[in-house]
């Protein structure tokens, strides 16, 4: 299914379930396919279950506009209006993460928990911050973007029951990494921690001990400034926690939203 943005471009979405609604928002470069066994769970446990395509991403309209994050935190808000939803669980990957940082600040009534999967709030390592992405600093990240980072995003390989889909999205509908450099070094500038201090709604934040991309600690930093944050660390995997380990996310996942009591209808 599509939907028309504000700006006139389709985004690809797909409902399944029904209940109260999970809306999962994938990352740079990402395929609404990498939520394959989310849906089949919590559809399962009676939920509503939300995935889509950003613009530019996956079954999504491809465009030269719109290249922001805000825009991108824009298409989701439209989304959540064009579905009639008043609030929901709101679960994040990597940039999608970053994105729900966003959402808070834009639009916190909309969120009743974010769940933020192996994100930083701040890309750049400085000297009073050393849970960037990798190497990069405000001097090099654009010269080091430029270029994929040579590492796997999983240890084990992706979950049979996933793999299937997702590399199909893949190969129909290839991401061009180039074409969306502006979008990816807007992504990195970013610096969101100031919205996870004061961030008015609750956070809960899993992290890959393993991830190639980060220090996991970072998730132990965002929980100590705020009593709103809770975290959870996942051992051996990697950085597609969701897709290499879907039982144990699906676990962790299902104890915050209870804990945060939104009960399935």
């Amino acid at each position: 299914m599509d939907f028309l943005t504000s700006d006139g471009i389709k985004i690809n979405y797909q409902v399944k379930g029904t209940g109260k609604p999970i809306i999962f928002v994938a990352g740079f470069g990402g395929y609404q396919e990498v939520w394959t066994m989310q849906v089949d769970y919590f559809t399962q446990m009676g939920y509503q279950v939300i995935t889509y395509d950003h613009r530019n991403f996956g079954r999504s309209q491809r465009t030269k506009k719109g290249h922001t994050l805000q825009r991108l935190t824009d298409d989701l808000i439209e989304l959540v209006h064009y579905l009639g939803i008043k609030q929901a669980v709101f679960v994040g990957h990597s940039m999608g993460g970053s994105l729900l940082l966003d959402l808070i600040k834009t639009a916190p009534n909309l969120v009743k928990l974010a769940v933020i999967v192996d994100q930083t709030p701040f890309m750049l390592n400085t000297s009073d911050w050393s849970y960037g992405f990798m190497n990069y600093t405000l001097n090099n990240y654009v010269r080091e973007a430029k270029k994929a980072p040579d590492v796997h995003e999983t240890l084990h390989g992706v979950d049979n029951r996933v793999a299937m889909k997702l590399n199909n999205a893949r190969i129909d509908y290839p991401f061009s990494r180039a074409d969306n450099f502006d979008l990816l070094c807007e992504h990195i500038s970013h610096d969101w921690r100031n919205v996870v201090q004061n961030s008015p709604v609750s956070i809960d934040v899993i992290a890959a001990v393993q991830s190639p991309y980060y220090n996991f600690l970072f998730a132990k930093c965002m929980a100590a400034q705020n009593d709103q944050i809770n975290m959870a660390l996942v051992d051996n995997c990697d950085h597609d926690i969701m897709a290499e380990v879907p039982d144990r996310f699906n676990q962790i996942l299902r104890h915050f939203s209870l804990k945060n009591r939104y009960l399935s209808n």
